[in-house]
């Protein structure tokens, strides 16, 4: 069914069929994951300038020039400035004026002890729900290429662990709707298959 019927049944309080709301869960789960997908810019912003302290400027042009982060993410750049101000009063990072009298005043970011640290557990942890592979795992991977093999090897074991960990749960849920004509069957069959695609890559790296 498509999400404008579901929509509009929501609207009007129709009753949803119990094998639609199923369907209906699946979808707000995935939404509400894309609404978490901004917390991935909060660690990429900690990330880049750990690597380099910069301005906030110099850094809205890293990110909509670079093609590594261009492939998957798009920026805005009052979005960034928002983050980079949240940030700042998290305690994440500290800016300093420059003071230049033939110059705009800028201002310069640089990483905090307690940035650092909540940068590096995120690098080094495995996400925690499949649909973050696409934009949190990710992300951590950009980082871990310029980590030592070591460490890369290390996240990328957690996350393969972790993934197995959900093939087994649901292949324990499939096991309980083996009726092909069930369509519970046919939502944990195509996550089983994710899953193991996603092992696949894991594996492959």
């Amino acid at each position: 069914m498509r999400s404008g019927t579901l929509a509009s049944a929501s609207r009007h309080k129709v009753p949803v069929p119990q094998v639609l709301q199923s369907e209906y869960t699946i979808k707000v789960e995935i939404d509400m994951t894309r609404q978490q997908d901004p917390l991935t810019m909060d660690f990429l912003l900690l990330g880049i300038i750990d690597q380099q302290p910069t301005h906030a400027y110099d850094l809205y042009k890293k990110l909509t020039s670079s093609e590594d982060l261009k492939t998957l993410w798009t920026f805005r750049q009052s979005r960034l400035y928002a983050v980079l101000e949240k940030i700042e009063r998290n305690g994440l990072i500290s800016t300093t004026i420059d003071q230049n009298e033939t110059l705009p005043v800028r201002k310069t970011c640089t990483l905090t002890s307690e940035g650092k640290k909540v940068f590096e557990e995120w690098v080094h942890s495995p996400v925690d729900h499949m649909n973050e592979i696409r934009s949190d795992f990710l992300g951590k991977l950009y980082f871990l290429k310029d980590r030592s093999k070591e460490e890369r090897r290390q996240v990328l074991d957690m996350q393969k662990h972790r993934c197995e960990t959900w093939l087994g749960n649901i292949e324990k849920k499939l096991s309980e709707h083996p009726d092909p004509e069930d369509y519970l069957h046919t939502v944990y069959s195509f996550r089983a298959e994710f899953i193991r695609s996603t092992l696949r890559w894991l594996d492959s790296l």
